[in-house]
């Protein structure tokens, strides 16, 4: 089984372009060629590519982002409990009934619904979520810290983690550093949400991205933490990038078990990502095999 846990979709193919040529990934350095995959990324775009690349699964992991992306206020860690942005409630309960809709007639795809505690008030996010895992069919959540200018341990997000908790789903956190340094999804920053809430079955993605070197100790320290290699192993060998053999290192380090394959589609495909995963050296046939798809299996109960 082949299952990529890190895959978007746009309603509109234009905004995901738009996303892809104007927020350049530059963590990683330079690079002379950046394997694009030249899509939109509509549900077509995606379920094609998927096809393309024998993938049995993906999990589409929604993100809604208030417009403008908006920072914290000033001289504050962590957003008000009375939203600041709270008249874009509507606008985020809809976006996640879409993915949960458009997904729905595509076996292939696993909808991960979104959260913001700039929007909702904790209580709030409990209860919308909980209708999503429970009657719309959401399997997961997808957090971006840097777009939701949010920490990852934000009171706000309790009632979010409630939620995942009570209805046995996983989180999917990008990970890694951000252009004006703020260190919202730096690796490190997850210890203390993985130290005070156990029982979260969190993935981190990118296997910490630009940050990578301080993953295998984040890992060590929680071992129920798990990652996703969707994005860095397209950026093996860039000046700021990991070798093929680093990258091999840390997942060895983390422990094959725990780490998935992502794509990150639309920017990369899911093809590439596997021929990236396949050539990573000193993996059996047996691990491989769980990198790509069995270890995601197990998560995601198929």
């Amino acid at each position: 089984m082949r299952v990529d846990t890190h895959l978007h979709v746009y309603a509109d193919p234009a905004r995901g372009r738009y996303e892809i040529e104007n927020f350049p990934i530059v963590e990683y350095g330079h690079m002379d060629h950046v394997p694009l995959a030249g899509v939109g990324g509509s549900v077509t775009d995606a379920l094609a590519a998927l096809d393309d690349a024998g993938f049995d699964y993906a999990t589409v992991l929604g993100s809604y982002e208030v417009p403008g992306y908006p920072d914290l206020p000033p001289g504050l860690d962590h957003w008000p409990s009375d939203p600041v942005h709270g008249r874009y409630r509507d606008d985020l309960i809809a976006y996640n009934r879409w993915v949960c809709e458009m997904t729905a007639p595509h076996d292939q795809l696993i909808p991960f619904v979104s959260a913001n505690p700039a929007v909702m008030t904790s209580a709030q996010s409990y209860a919308h979520l909980a209708e999503a895992f429970g009657d719309w069919g959401a399997k997961g959540l997808k957090v971006h810290p840097i777009g939701i200018r949010t920490f990852p341990d934000d009171p706000g997000m309790d009632g979010v983690y409630d939620a995942c908790v009570q209805a046995g789903v996983p989180i999917v956190f990008h990970s890694g550093p951000d252009t004006r340094g703020r260190g919202f999804s730096e690796p490190e920053r997850f210890g203390g949400l993985a130290a005070s809430r156990p029982e979260l079955k969190l993935v981190l993605a990118h296997l910490g991205g630009g940050s990578w070197r301080a993953t295998t100790a984040l890992a060590a320290t929680h071992p129920q933490l798990m990652f996703d290699m969707s994005e860095i192993v397209i950026w093996i060998g860039a000046s700021a990038g990991p070798t093929v053999h680093e990258v091999a290192s840390l997942v060895r380090d983390i422990g094959v078990e725990r780490v998935l394959t992502g794509s990150d589609f639309p920017w990369y495909t899911p093809g590439l990502t596997a021929e990236r995963i396949e050539s990573l050296p000193g993996f059996s046939r047996q691990e491989r095999d769980l990198l790509l798809g069995e270890n995601a299996a197990r998560l995601l109960g198929l």
